[in-house]
Parts: structure tokens; C-alpha cells; sequence
């Protein structure tokens, strides 16, 4: 006699594959069949990436050589990348308990960490275009004297595509830790982003007041 109520071995698959397109089972395996320690090996790696990605057109590595952007990749990104992921980690947590979800940190965690495998994929690219061409990769867009709006529309169009696919395996990825749908996860993906720039906004026109007031 079968017991149906015998727990079922999720499928085993490559999470570093398996993520564009099977984002659920990836979660699943992750969870069920990885330690904490292999979450926390993928969140420093795709810091690496994402670190570099939201430094590049920013100007800042115009005057940077290219073995120091390389360390700044390789400490902060890494560091900066796990402590979004904790800190995401919990706030999805707790959001998605009002979808009743049923997930735990640890189960979260793993889940985000395995959303953030693209930047791993990105890493080496960037890593090795921003080492080897700083003045191209870090260059300001805008700047009046930057010759490099090739690099600004290959990037842009990387940056939007990888963030626009991201926000679907984010949704998945959450919806599957908390066993709910991926439209579930995607508002728990977005409330706390509006609830953040909302709570950036109010600071800012504080500050506008004050200093307004000041100045008078």
C-alpha cells in the first residue's frame, strides 16, 4: 500500500541551469537537498556580478585601476550582496505570511539565493570588461567628452533584460519557498520595494522642508 502521505524527492536538477527556466524545481532541490552554506556560496558569487552592474556608467572607475576595481569586486560586492540577501530574506518572510505562506528563513534564503544565480552568469563578463576597459565600462553616459554610448546601450540593454527576467524568477522563486502561486510572490516581491521608496521619498521631502526652512 502507497502512503500518499510519504514526502516525494524533489527532482534533482542544476541549479545553475535549471534557474532561467525551471525556477520552481531549482528552488525545490536547493531547499530541500542544499545546506545554508551552499546558499550563502551563490549570494557572495552573484555579488560579485551585481556589484559591478550597479557600478557601471556611474563614472567612479574612470580613475580606478584595474586590479583595484577587481579587488572592489571580489570584498564589497560580495559583502554588499549578502547583506541584501539576509535583509530581503526576512522581509519577504514576513510579507508573504499574509499570503499565508509557509516558509521559513532558511527555506527564504535559499530561495533568493538561488534568484541571484543570472548575476553569476554575468559576472565573468563584466568583471573582465571592467578590469580591462575602466574609462569605457565606468564612464558617466551623460558626461559631455564620453565617446562610449556603445558600451551605455549593450549594457543598458543587458541591465534591462536581466532585471526584467530576474523579477520572474524572483516571483517564482518566492512563490515556491512559500508554496503559493508566482503571482503571490511577485507582490511579495513588490511591497516591500514600495513600501521602501515610499519611506525614501517622505526622508527626502523631509529634508527638502528642513533645508528650505533653514534657508529662510
Amino acid at each position: 500500500m502507497i502512503d500518499i502521505n510519504e514526502k516525494q524527492e524533489p527532482e534533482h536538477v542544476n541549479p545553475f541551469t535549471a534557474v532561467w527556466l525551471k525556477t520552481r524545481k531549482a528552488v525545490r532541490y536547493t531547499i530541500e537537498e542544499k545546506k545554508t552554506g551552499f546558499a550563502m556560496m551563490l549570494v557572495l558569487l552573484s555579488g560579485v556580478g551585481g556589484g559591478l552592474i550597479g557600478m557601471q556608467g556611474s563614472g567612479s572607475g574612470v580613475l580606478l585601476a584595474g586590479w583595484l576595481v577587481l579587488l572592489l569586486a571580489l570584498t564589497v560586492g560580495p559583502l554588499a550582496g549578502l547583506a541584501s540577501a539576509a535583509l530581503m530574506s526576512g522581509l519577504y518572510l514576513v510579507v508573504g505570511k499574509l499570503f499565508k505562506g509557509t516558509a521559513n528563513y532558511s527555506e527564504m534564503f535559499k530561495a533568493v539565493a538561488v534568484a541571484m544565480i543570472p548575476y553569476i552568469w554575468v559576472a565573468p563578463i563584466v568583471l573582465v570588461w571592467a578590469v580591462s576597459s575602466p574609462e569605457t565600462y565606468f564612464a558617466d553616459p551623460f558626461a559631455a567628452n564620453n565617446d562610449g554610448y556603445g558600451t551605455f546601450i549593450v549594457l543598458g540593454v543587458l541591465s534591462a533584460v536581466l532585471s526584467i527576467w530576474g523579477t520572474v524568477i524572483q516571483s517564482k522563486a518566492i512563490g515556491e519557498a512559500h508554496h503559493f502561486s508566482a503571482w503571490k510572490g511577485f507582490a511579495t516581491l513588490i511591497i516591500p520595494a514600495v513600501i521602501l521608496g515610499i519611506i525614501i521619498f517622505i526622508i527626502i521631502i523631509l529634508f527638502v522642508i528642513m533645508f528650505a526652512t533653514m534657508a529662510f
